[in-house]
């Protein structure tokens, strides 16, 4: 944190704790992943039986849903999103920060509209009591889910506008 001032400086222990928070989720994330490759292989199994896993549908689902949501923060914190190189080598290196910036900037803009989206939807579906299909589980909680990493992603990328040119963790 030495040589450090400002803002940057001030957020930094948030910083830290939203980083050891992203890599729990990662791991989470990866669990998830090995669930739904467990759940696959046994319900193959038990259908050269004749007989099935109940409810491997729904647990899939429910595990590709937290995968994919918890994979989002780790994935943007170590900006291993796909980038158009082509398109930023026609510009110099202020000029790639300046458009790295910009690109950020409207992407604080469309996660904080699904970030409300998401918790909306998610309330919605409690309100209604709506239910997986085979084990019954509500599922208001996968789009409030989303919409918390949602919120971690506005986090990471707020890091990025803050640190150009820097991850806010290393691969």
């Amino acid at each position: 944190m030495a040589g450090k001032t400002g803002v940057a400086a001030a957020l930094e222990p948030f910083f830290s704790a939203a980083r050891r928070l992203i890599l729990a989720l990662a791991l989470v994330s990866g669990a998830a992943v090995l669930v739904m490759i467990g759940v696959t292989a046994v319900d193959v199994i038990l259908r050269i039986f004749r007989s099935g896993l109940y409810g491997a549908y729904d647990i899939i689902r429910m595990s590709g849903a937290v995968a994919v949501s918890c994979a989002l923060p780790y994935v943007t914190a170590v900006k291993g999103h796909i980038a158009i190189e082509f398109f930023y080598q026609k510009f110099s290196r202020p000029g790639r920060v300046l458009l790295d910036t910009i690109f950020r900037l409207l992407t604080l803009g469309v996660f904080g509209f699904l970030v409300v989206r998401s918790v909306m939807y998610a309330l919605e579906l409690r309100a209604s009591g709506q239910v997986m299909q085979t084990l019954k589980v509500p599922i208001f909680w996968i789009p409030l889910l989303t919409g918390l990493m949602f919120i971690l992603v506005l986090v990471v990328t707020t890091y990025h506008i803050l640190h150009p040119g820097k991850e806010m963790i290393r691969p």
